[in-house]
């Protein structure tokens, strides 16, 4: 197995992650050969990148990810939530209160449940899935990485459970804002700026006006995109003016915001989303937090080539826990850029003179 751009795909080649459509859906599942055709349409699709079968790398696997069913259920409770918001608001505070109220509190609570009992998942929440899913998944996403952050920071249950609902509706305000703006593949004007801002206070009154969702909830929709400097929306809070929950949540949405592709741009690799929070500690992001957030969150994740000090190419094949700048790496090419007839592994974690120094697409 092995990460790739759908620009270096070839007819044939055979999945082993799914791709996902906006509504969490498979779109081609694992094992399907590829033709021509379906490369095309993964391209007009906003897809990126896919998880390939490789002969060389054959017994690498992701280890355990989500839950098909779990991740279906949650984009799906998300999606749900966000058409009943988009109507009246009574028909709507009465819905959610009732009826969609207990589905989010399970699976929030099925997702503490699994972040708890697989905390390796948290170094690889990588779905590939269309651009115009972007919402959906990402919101799942953020949920995931925010629990996991939530954990390592020692919050009690209760707190978690808050911030995984909070997480999992931070973005219910860009229902407000116009599609036209949120895509938009150029940079924003002032004006259309100032609006999309505005979506963090849309989402806390949107939330605050559902009996089903707690005010530490509604917080973290307001302030995920507050700093601790200050230069943050939409109230400029300072260190612990921001609550702990939204702090949390501005680290999980950078990064999964940075990786994410969307509609008018690939996303950022994992490791330049790291290095903008590792240089952001601090001053943006809570550096307590950061701290905590780097030993759970793959650098190069699995299945990613990488090129070693050594001048060799490889792929990661695992990820040491609390270690994730140090992965194992299958070395395929040597440093003149020939293929090994017998690939090797170095285990950075023993080998401390080597480091990755580049990593591809």
């Amino acid at each position: 197995m092995r990460l790739t751009s759908v620009n270096r795909l070839a007819p044939g080649d055979r999945l082993v992650r799914p791709v996902y459509d906006a509504n969490g859906r498979v779109l081609v599942g694992v094992g399907v050969p590829l033709t021509k055709t379906m490369i095309e349409r993964l391209k007009e699709l906003g897809v990126y990148a896919l998880y390939v079968e490789d002969a060389r790398t054959a017994d690498v696997t992701l280890g355990d990810p989500l839950p098909p069913e779990l991740r279906l259920r949650a984009v799906e409770t998300v999606r749900e939530v966000m058409n009943r918001l988009r109507q009246g608001e009574e028909v709507t505070r009465h819905f959610v209160s009732q009826q969609l109220a207990k589905t989010i509190r399970d699976v929030v609570a099925d997702l503490v449940d699994e972040v708890r009992r697989n905390p390796q998942i948290l170094q690889q929440v990588v779905d590939i899935y269309t651009a115009d899913g972007f919402l959906y998944h990402h919101s799942v996403r953020v949920a995931i990485l925010s629990i996991g952050l939530g954990i390592g920071a020692g919050l009690a249950e209760g707190q978690i459970r808050d911030l995984g609902v909070g997480a999992l509706l931070h973005d219910v305000g860009k229902l407000r804002i116009p599609p036209e703006i949120l895509n938009k593949p150029s940079a924003l004007t002032a004006e259309e700026f100032e609006l999309v801002k505005r979506h963090t206070i849309y989402g806390y009154d949107m939330l605050r006006a559902l009996d089903s969702v707690s005010v530490p909830s509604a917080h973290v929709a307001l302030q995920h995109h507050e700093r601790v400097d200050g230069s943050g929306y939409p109230q400029g809070l300072t260190g612990q003016q921001q609550h702990i929950l939204g702090r949390i949540a501005a680290i999980a949405d950078v990064y999964d915001a940075m990786t994410s592709h969307r509609v008018y741009r690939p996303g950022h690799l994992p490791h330049e989303a790291y290095e903008h929070i590792m240089a952001g500690s601090g001053s943006w992001y809570d550096a307590e937090l950061v701290n905590i957030f780097i030993r759970q969150v793959a650098i190069y994740p699995v299945g990613q080539t990488v090129r070693l000090s050594t001048g060799e190419v490889g792929v990661v094949t695992g990820i040491p826990w609390g270690f994730p700048q140090r992965p194992r790496v299958r070395v395929l090419y040597d440093p003149n850029g020939g293929e090994l007839a017998v690939p090797f592994e170095r285990d950075l974690l023993r080998e401390l003179s080597v480091v990755v120094t580049d990593v591809y697409s």
